[in-house]
């Protein structure tokens, strides 16, 4: 290539030549650089032209100066080279881009509710007492049993020390569910048989009761606000009820005896049994946590010129075996037909819909029977993401009916054996109460798809995920919840199952 100037013409070099091409563009590039930029780079093309006149008359200094003036170039070049593709994530195939993600939704989630018979309640440090209708749960209903120890130490009683009267003192500890603004009764009476683990027990389960005389010893009728810590009998956070004298004279008598009834706890386990605490069935409104420091306390003076008032407390004996047996009615509600004996119910038999609350032994289970047929995508490389979003059915719950803050996913085979639980599978609720439509709990399932698409569809047909409360909740929350699955009339309540693959095209 020949340039010519006023009284020389140059001969350029095969390189200068080739850098004048490369930058000897139009404007409007095929990959879109804007004006600015292809001004830039004709600033460096006339600065290489220059070089090249100038080392064919001055070849000393050229070398130097070329390398000079080229460092930006070199500098953008690599900038340029660097740079990361980006990834564009979209619903349809795009022939354009050399890298594309796809989004999928359709893939089936399978929905139950399934049943598991029982679970321990007992050493929760927490008594659930209480009753309330659930339009989606039925009648459910909770009751306490807890053993009775002697006062440590024995007190010392004079002749004269006078019995004044017995009193049981519950303290609530804030937690509740169901409707809190209506009244409610609670009863005491006293067990027949010493709470001894029945069989090869080592614990008590929710469906364990002890027998117990049906004679009411005491009943308080009041209103609990569990939140401020207070009840109607203005008593702070206790439950006073007045047990019969009878009672208390006994215990006060053998205290001042002294025999081996109240020397020996084991003696005395046999004497007094224990209490059961239990709601009046003819006034629902809640469930009520309640300490575990329940006492029967009796009231006794000294007299004399000055009188002086004392106390004896029987404390609880043994808080690992005080212990909650849940009850439930489910008559009239979808889930009346799940049991012991029929364990699952498919979600297309109980109105598209699955039913969570594990303190009555109802959990949601999930399978992906159909997710290795990615596998046959022609355009199919990797999943790069899969995330599953579960949605409660908007108006089955509310601030009465809350649901569970947080649902975590653990693995599960055939027999819905509860399995270990997924690194990232917690589920933290988003509520929205104002429409119910974007009430939700998501998950990150990228790792367990990953590997359901190498486990086969037989596999994937019958082992999946299950539904499950924090260890530290499942037997002392009542929260629950009802979700939709993909065929839920409504769109807002559907699972859904949003996989993004890496696609060849």
């Amino acid at each position: 290539m020949l340039i010519e100037s006023k009284k020389h013409t140059f001969a350029l070099s095969e390189i200068a030549e080739r850098r004048i091409n490369e930058f000897t563009q139009p404007d409007t590039w095929p990959d879109g650089f804007p004006l600015q930029t292809v001004q830039f780079f004709s600033f460096f093309r006339n600065r290489i032209l220059n070089q090249e006149k100038i080392s064919m008359g001055r070849k000393c200094y050229a070398g130097r100066g070329s390398f000079i003036y080229l460092l930006p170039f070199v500098f953008m070049l690599a900038f340029i080279g660097c740079s990361k593709p980006q990834i564009s994530f979209q619903s349809v195939y795009n022939g354009d881009n050399a890298q594309n993600v796809v989004a999928i939704d359709t893939f089936a989630v399978q929905v139950s509710t399934v049943f598991l018979d029982s679970f321990t309640t007992s050493g929760t440090t927490a008594q659930l007492l209480g009753r309330y209708i659930d339009p989606y749960f039925g009648t459910i209903t909770s009751r306490s049993y807890s053993d009775i120890g002697v006062p440590a130490p024995l007190p010392v009683l004079s002749n004269v020390s006078v019995y004044d009267s017995i009193v049981l003192i519950n303290r609530i500890n804030k937690s509740f569910y169901g409707d809190t603004t209506k009244d409610q009764r609670f009863l005491v009476s006293q067990l027949t048989q010493v709470m001894n683990y029945p069989g090869l027990q080592t614990a008590f389960y929710n469906n364990n009761s002890i027998p117990y005389d049906p004679e009411i010893l005491g009943s308080a009728t009041v209103r609990i606000n569990p939140t401020a810590g207070l009840t109607s009998q203005r008593a702070g956070d206790s439950i006073r009820m007045t047990m019969p004298n009878w009672m208390g004279e006994q215990l006060f008598g053998i205290l001042y005896r002294q025999p081996d009834t109240v020397k020996n706890s084991s003696i005395f386990r046999q004497f007094f049994k224990g209490l059961t605490m239990y709601p009046d069935t003819t006034m629902p409104g809640a469930i009520y946590g309640f300490k575990d420091t329940m006492v029967l306390r009796i009231y006794y003076h000294e007299p004399g010129v000055v009188v002086v008032q004392k106390t004896i407390d029987f404390r609880v004996e043994n808080q690992s075996t005080q212990f909650n047996q849940i009850t439930y009615d489910r008559t009239g509600t979808p889930t009346a037909n799940i049991s012991a004996a029929n364990t699952e119910l498919q979600s297309a038999s109980t109105g598209n819909q699955a039913f969570l609350q594990p303190i009555t032994s109802l959990y949601v289970k999930l399978l992906f029977p159909t997710i290795s047929n990615l596998l046959g995508f022609q355009d199919y490389l990797a999943v790069m993401k899969a995330e599953l979003v579960i949605k409660p059915v908007a108006g089955s719950y509310s601030p009465t009916y809350a649901l569970p803050p947080m649902l975590n996913l653990s693995n599960t085979n055939q027999g819905n054996t509860i399995g270990t639980t997924l690194p990232f599978g917690n589920g933290n609720l988003s509520i929205d109460y104002l429409y119910g439509t974007n009430t939700n709990y998501s998950y990150d399932i990228t790792p367990y798809i990953q590997n359901a698409l190498t486990q086969g569809a037989p596999n994937n047909a019958k082992n999946g995920l299950i539904l499950i409360v924090p260890a530290n909740a499942f037997n002392v929350m009542f929260n629950r919840t009802v979700i939709g699955d993909a065929r839920n009339p409504l769109r807002s309540n559907q699972i859904v199952l949003e996989i993004f693959y890496a696609s060849y095209y």
